[in-house]
């Protein structure tokens, strides 16, 4: 078997799992496959939550049925809308501020779905601007960025520029492979305090 390069939903998963302990709140931006989701199922157990979004149906029922195939879907609610929405959405469910351990965003198109509907930059800045009042003390956030695709360049700058403007408590870590043309790039936020 070859080796394959490393993948930045590889990367994010390990960067994430040694925070999240059983009984925490996290969310997925963009449920899309719920392979994220059923990861974050796994490292919150049976006694924590995790809300996953998305705008796309096809999206919520693969991510429902592979929740549902390993036994994960009741630690589990899936929001059919915008990641924009998160915040209000979370807070009708009676999710605060500072209270949310891990958030991940996996953006651009639904793996082997209509590829013409992408997460889109003013969307996906507003949600990212919206998820940092979530995340508690010591949370971490990860975006994973496909510039490859003419959609996909115009987002990954953005929120490029956008994570150079965060200031204290957040810090911003980009990670990206150095001899690919147009490589998927992977983002991790941090709350310090």
């Amino acid at each position: 078997m070859k080796n394959k390069p490393l993948r930045v939903t590889d990367l994010a998963r390990e960067f994430l799992r040694p925070i999240i302990n059983r009984g925490d709140r996290v969310v997925d931006a963009t449920a899309g496959t719920g392979q994220d989701t059923l990861f974050l199922c796994q490292c919150v157990g049976e006694t924590g939550r995790v809300f996953a979004f998305d705008i796309q149906m096809a999206a919520l029922q693969q991510t429902r049925d592979i929740l549902k195939k390993n036994g994960c879907d009741d630690q589990v609610t899936l929001i059919h809308q915008s990641h924009e929405l998160m915040v209000t959405t979370l807070k009708a469910a009676a999710v605060g501020e500072q209270t949310v351990k891990a958030i991940m965003f996996n953006l651009g198109y639904l793996p082997n779905g209509d590829q013409t509907i992408t997460t889109q930059v003013e969307s996906t800045l507003a949600a990212l601007q919206g998820a940092l009042s979530l995340l508690t003390s010591g949370g971490r956030m990860t975006l994973c960025l496909y510039p490859g695709h003419p959609e996909g360049m115009l987002e990954s700058q953005a929120v490029i520029r956008w994570c150079e403007t965060l200031e204290a408590p957040f810090a911003a870590h980009h990670f990206h492979t150095l001899n690919r043309e147009s490589p998927p790039t992977l983002i991790i936020i941090q709350r310090t305090r």
